[in-house]
């Protein structure tokens, strides 16, 4: 049976639109008028008014060939009702064509995962915030009251400044997003992937950036990109920077480089692919899929010169003798794996000191499997996930290479 939109999918809508009584041409080129909440069409002429009954009553009409393709796109998914509404206005707002690309092939979880994809967030070639806030909004309503849930990869980058320009703003980072993590994203021009050979380098290169973004005193200017590469040599790690300094997305990723212990020298976006492979840390180049798994510590940089991230919240990458330790025999050989964590805060990223001696646990809970017990004085990385159970906050960590749970009450942060 065919879906239809809710009161709360219109009301979505109309939260992002503009209501206008009084028929007007948004661009003098347009053949013809426009009215109500963004009605178009031969029959809207010069000068015509309406009520606002009549402007809602043209949306509502206006919206069934939307509803339509969104049955149309999604008949497969067997979608609740929070999903259709949030899948309507992103047809009402991107087109039918860009709806199909969304959901093509792709399971609830995946579609969460890409609405917020930046091609959805741009407008003529620049990213628009309302549209930033508006798919953000429609991803929260398809996940909301379901187990659908983003599959929570995050990637740290140098993005742009405060005024929106990539050079002129004030130094150090004025609005915590001029250098800052964000839900990973398929990016326009497509991601090369360079993945480093080693899990320690990995662990350094997410650790790195995390600090990056974390670090108010890290700002973007391309005309001051150098700057970072200063300051790291400096002060020896992202977190420890105390003076405002400038970065852009290629400089930031070479001072996480240096940081890990090695320096690829200065590149542009351009040549990231050769310089980073020249460093011999770095697996071959592949080509970014929508199925690709992404790990900690992978660097992803544009196909053309355009934009370099590093992967801070993926999955935990484990060397291969490790392997073997996370896997238990409870009946039969099968895996054990963490629970997946339920909130996420990039403050408590870094590193943290065992106080005392300290189960690493498959969950939030000490009824959970222990997979270790770790020493007094060992050290965990924290990449910013954790889950509160009881009124205590366990930190989803990385130790040695096991990933599992510890309550945060027994970690001292470095």
């Amino acid at each position: 049976m065919a879906m239809k939109i809710s009161e709360q999918g219109v009301a979505l809508i109309k939260s992002f639109e503009s209501c206008k009584l009084t028929a007007y041409k948004a661009l003098s080129t347009e053949e013809y008028y426009t009215i109500g909440w963004g009605h178009y069409g031969a029959e809207v002429k010069a000068g015509q008014t309406i009520s606002q009954d009549e402007a809602d009553a043209l949306l509502s009409s206006d919206l069934q060939q939307f509803v339509m393709y969104t049955n149309t796109y999604t008949k497969t998914l067997n979608l609740n009702q929070n999903q259709f509404d949030a899948l309507v206005s992103f047809c009402y707002n991107c087109g039918p064509k860009k709806l199909k690309e969304l959901v093509n092939g792709r399971t609830p979880e995946e579609i969460a995962e890409h609405i917020t994809d930046e091609p959805h967030t741009r407008s003529k070639g620049k990213v628009i915030a309302g549209l930033v806030r508006r798919r953000q909004e429609e991803k929260d309503l398809f996940c909301k009251g379901s187990e659908v849930k983003s599959m929570s990869i995050k990637v740290g980058s140098a993005r742009i400044d405060e005024n929106g320009k990539i050079s002129g703003g004030s130094a150090g980072d004025q609005n915590g997003k001029e250098v800052s993590t964000q839900d990973y994203y398929l990016h326009s021009k497509g991601w090369y992937l360079l993945r480093p050979k080693s899990v320690e380098d990995a662990d350094k290169l997410a650790a790195s950036m995390l600090a990056a973004c974390s670090n108010d005193n890290i700002g973007y200017d391309q005309s001051e990109r150098l700057g970072i590469i200063t300051q790291i040599q400096k002060y020896g790690s992202m977190a420890k920077i105390a003076v405002k300094t400038e970065a852009d997305c290629g400089t930031l990723v070479r001072g996480c480089c240096i940081e890990a212990g090695f320096d690829p020298g200065n590149f542009t976006t351009s040549g990231e692919v050769t310089a980073l492979s020249k460093t011999g840390r770095f697996e071959n180049k592949i080509a970014v899929t929508s199925s690709t798994v992404l790990y900690n510590g992978d660097v992803l940089v544009t196909k053309t010169k355009g934009h370099t991230v590093i992967v801070v919240s993926g999955n935990p990458r484990k060397a291969k003798a490790d392997q073997a330790a996370q896997t238990s025999t409870t009946s039969g050989n099968k895996k054990l794996e963490p629970d997946k964590a339920k909130s996420f805060d990039k403050t408590i990223a870094g590193t943290y000191r065992v106080k005392t001696a300290l189960n690493l646990r498959l969950g939030a809970s000490k009824m959970k499997t222990s997979i270790a017990i770790m020493a007094e004085g060992d050290k965990v990385q924290c990449f910013g996930y954790y889950t509160l159970a009881d009124g205590k906050k366990w930190y989803l960590v990385q130790y040695k290479s096991l990933t599992g749970y510890c309550s945060s009450g027994y970690l001292i942060k470095e």
